[in-house]
């Protein structure tokens, strides 16, 4: 070449490079340049039976002689200058891929490097992955046979590491589970299981408690014992009695005092009982002021226990929830609901707590000359319920609280948790307002205000307006909270529309995420339910996909945690061999969408732990594989679903284990996008106009070569087509990217 051309040629890579640049729309994105290019045709096999049976779960004849070879989903070096490449679970799909045997080939890779060179891609030797010894403990497809060959109805392998002892690491879609196979592919353990790490910024780091707010309220008639069974079987954790005192002292649960409000001609306002409908009982009614607002109504202080257990209770809200229940059932005591609690524990097993709270302490000591703090401590004494862990205390004042901590429960002998309720931000405690004490509740949550807080109680229960503001944003509150050492369980989340801001869509489940995502500690719910339905989902011991093996073999796949197939698309080694790092493809159920686990394994303990979440750049996109630059930085590609011309984002990005974004996601750099590769030198067939596209629907290959130069293949999903032409069957095509600069690389990464 002389020299001129050469100017030409380095001028027209840099514009190249420029455009690509340009084009990426991310600052700081690197353009990176092919510097080499293989394909293997579409149509090879390997020696194996006969394949491709299965069409949709049916079987019919085989339609290839032998085992195609590709598409591949993970790659890992070999000896003298070989690849070792992971085969897919087969032809698409489980039902598909009963024939499909699962193997790890050899590959030569020769790269076309200019424009009058040959790449070359030549299949060697195969490990063909097995179970003789039978760790699998469920049926495979080849359960009967000595070898027990694997297959891809058996799992999904998407990614693999060669461990410092020889041994393989696979990662699997299906379970998701780890496979740690012997260098010729025997499986030597049970598959691992996924355990659930929700990485929730709990105070504890467990998943919250669902509190049965006054039962099941929302779908019985509140503070009734048929509202309480209704919360415990629905999976409440916690059930909230709300305590008033009767004329002869005895503990009972309604709302309010007041059980039924008239206005000023006598109508009904507001009911939990009957009351208004027995004539017996008229001249009861009496005007009072309950914190300092006159209220006219029947109130429970003057009734004796005998006259309240001839009442029932009827429905307070009944033009939102009907008056299916009304008159069916009593006002308990608390000495009733613990009976109840107890006799289901004998029955079930399951240990419920109750989360009693001292309603109006103040307007109670002046209206019945009780001190229910006092009553509460000296029933849950005579029945013998005192056991912390199955106890909370909560109330709107704080003057009673700071009795119990300091006197009323040590005196007793009994430790139980506190908790300060907070209403509004406007409002205040009424026993502060009493003695004209000028705090409000804004001023309980300063740091100073909620370090008081902890002096005397274990947390703090907010009305819900202070986790997640009008506009849908979630506070720094549990942050604040936490940090002064108090547990957070908000009020009141319930299901109606009429209730739900409008952000949610009419969705409940989703208000319940943002506040578990906020780190609240337990909830308060009308439904508990739909609380218990959503808790389980960051409660489950393990991640499991519809695919796994509990479902497809007789199990509901309605309990799984994860989307189809989205188990570990990416799985690598840290550089000093002793870390895997597993990368799930799709959003655990309760996670934020478009967030993706990144689990890291201790390889001599087996300890798993959550570095962080990988952030899609769009929520419907996923992961394609991972590999290790250095300590603290990974690749990983990531698609979209589209290939050929409808494909938009096939792009490689590094990935930072140490730095977060501000909502706490890996912050990731844009290294390359797949979609606009400068090939100035023409070695692609497909190159058009010195760009190349690599518009494959799954990339799942890439490794580090040097500090300059990333290896990259694609998936096919054979006989999958789209990437070239609508009715061609993908190829596997190998391309060597250069990068304009340099990766850090820690030692033992690239080619050695």
């Amino acid at each position: 070449m002389n020299s001129s051309s050469a100017v030409r040629t380095s001028v027209k890579a840099l514009m190249i490079r420029l455009s690509a640049a340009l084009l990426l729309g991310v600052g700081g994105a690197q353009a990176v340049t092919l510097a080499g290019y293989a394909e293997l045709p579409a149509d090879t096999f390997a020696p194996g039976p006969a394949s491709g049976a299965w069409r949709d779960g049916l079987r019919g004849q085989t339609r290839f002689q032998g085992q195609p070879v590709q598409g591949f989903s993970g790659v890992q070096f070999a000896p003298d200058g070989t690849y070792l490449f992971l085969s897919d679970n087969g032809f698409g799909a489980k039902n598909n891929s009963a024939d499909y045997l699962l193997r790890l080939y050899r590959l030569t890779l020769t790269p076309k490097t200019a424009p009058t060179g040959t790449g070359k891609v030549e299949v060697g030797a195969f490990v063909q992955l097995r179970d003789p010894e039978r760790r699998v403990p469920w049926v495979i497809v080849n359960e009967a046979s000595p070898e027990r060959l694997l297959t891809g109805a058996d799992f999904d392998p998407e990614g693999f590491v060669v461990a410092p002892d020889g041994t393989l690491w696979v990662g699997d879609e299906f379970g998701p589970y780890l496979l740690h196979f012997s260098a010729d592919g025997v499986l030597l353990d049970a598959p691992m299981p996924t355990p659930n790490l929700p990485g929730l910024p709990t105070l504890t780091g467990r998943p919250p408690l669902v509190i049965g707010h006054r039962g099941s309220s929302g779908t019985r008639p509140e503070h009734t014992l048929e509202a309480y069974r209704v919360a415990i079987e629905a999976g409440a954790d916690f059930i909230e009695p709300d305590l008033v005192v009767t004329k002869d002292g005895v503990l009972v649960a309604r709302h309010e005092p007041v059980m039924v409000v008239l206005d000023r001609d006598g109508k009904v306002t507001e009911a939990t009982t009957d009351v208004a409908t027995r004539p017996e009982f008229a001249g009861r009614v009496k005007t009072k002021n309950l914190d300092g607002q006159d209220v006219t109504g029947y109130w429970i202080e003057d009734f004796t226990l005998a006259e309240l257990k001839t009442l029932r209770a009827v429905e307070r809200l009944p033009a939102l929830r009907g008056r299916t229940f009304d008159g069916q059932f009593e006002v308990p005591t608390l000495s009733e609901i613990i009976a109840l609690i107890r006799d289901t524990e004998a029955r079930t097993g399951r240990r419920v707590g109750i989360y009693p709270e001292t309603k109006h302490p103040t307007f109670m000591a002046a209206q019945a000359g009780v001190n229910t703090s006092q009553l509460l401590i000296d029933t849950l004494k005579k029945e013998g319920f005192t056991d912390p862990a199955r106890v909370f205390i909560q109330s709107f004042e704080t003057g009673n609280l700071r009795d119990l901590h300091a006197t009323i429960m040590p005196a007793a002998g009994v430790k139980l948790p506190l908790v300060q309720l907070l209403g509004g931000q406007t409002g205040a405690p009424y026993d502060l307002t009493a003695r004209k004490d000028p705090r409000r509740n804004a001023d309980l949550t300063t740091p100073e205000g909620l370090r008081d807080i902890a002096t005397y109680a274990s947390g703090i229960g907010p009305s819900k307006g202070w986790i997640i503001d009008g506009k849908g944003q979630t506070t720094d509150f549990v942050t604040r909270a936490h940090a002064a050492g108090l547990l957070v369980h908000p009020y009141t989340f319930r299901n109606e529309p009429t209730f739900l801001p409008a952000q949610y869509a009419n969705n409940p489940e989703a208000e319940l995420r943002q506040a578990i995502l906020a780190g609240v500690d337990g909830l308060f719910t009308d439904f508990p339910a739909t609380g218990a339905k959503v808790v389980a989902e960051y409660a489950a011991p393990e991640v499991r996909s519809p695919q796994h093996p509990a479902f497809t073999q007789g199990g509901s796949s309605g309990a799984a945690t994860l989307g189809s197939s989205g188990g570990f698309e990416g799985l690598t080694l840290s550089p000093d061999g002793k870390t895997l790092h597993a990368l799930l493809e799709k959003t655990v159920a309760g996670d934020t969408p478009g967030q993706l686990r990144l689990h890291a394994i201790d390889l001599a303990t087996k300890k798993w732990t959550l570095t962080g979440r990988y952030p899609l750049d769009a929520p419907g996109n996923a992961i394609g594989d991972i590999t290790p630059v250095n300590a603290s930085e990974l690749i990983v590609i990531e698609r979209d679903g589209g290939s050929g011309d409808a494909a938009r984002t096939k792009r490689l990005y590094r990935v930072s284990l140490t730095d977060r974004n501000t909502d706490g996601t890996l912050k990731k750099t844009l290294l390359a996008d797949l979609l606009n590769i400068a090939d100035p030198q023409g070695l692609a067939p497909s190159t058009t106009g010195g760009v190349f596209r690599f518009p494959y629907v799954t990339i799942e290959n890439v490794i580090v070569l040097d500090a300059t130069t990333v290896l990259v293949a694609n998936d096919n999903n054979y006989p999958g087509t789209g990437g070239r032409g609508a009715a061609v069957k993908d190829t596997n095509e190998f391309i060597w990217l250069k990068l304009d600069a340099p990766l850090t690389l820690a030692p033992g990464v690239g080619r050695r």
